[in-house]
């Protein structure tokens, strides 16, 4: 056996252990596998099921907490993701019409004094179509 090859069973090892101590509550430790990589420095693979995920996600959660930088996370424990920021572009463009919005009206409904047919189930077209509609 290599030097690389017992430097990663013992990191699998010791990473093993860690997460079964920072994380006892849990019925099954996490499978640790030992490999060398293709550069030959010592790895690990490390698998875990759902609750185990979880449960190490809360931990790292509660770390960040206790260094001031945490996330949101919603009842099932999912990432929030953060509000994306404003797009400084964006916001020239639509200062350049004079904080309107090019299209017209914001919902989305006709330009004022456009005609407007009733009776239909939605926009009545001005042209005939060659399609048929019912």
């Amino acid at each position: 056996m290599s030097d690389s090859d017992r430097q990663a069973l013992r990191l699998a090892h010791d990473l093993r252990e860690e997460m079964r101590a920072a994380l006892p509550h849990l019925p099954a430790a996490p499978s640790v596998s030992p490999f060398v990589d293709q550069a030959g420095m010592p790895s690990v693979l490390l698998r875990m099921d759902a609750d185990m995920a979880r449960a190490l996600m809360a931990l790292l959660a509660e770390r960040r907490l206790d260094q001031g930088q945490a996330e949101q996370r919603r009842g099932d424990g999912s990432h929030v993701p953060p509000a994306a920021p404003a797009v400084p572009a964006a916001q020239d463009a639509v200062a350049a019409f004079g904080q309107q919005p090019p299209y017209g009206d914001p919902s989305f409904g006709p330009p004022p004094g456009a005609a407007v047919f009733t009776g239909g189930t939605g926009p009545t077209p001005l042209v005939p179509s060659v399609y048929p509609t019912h």
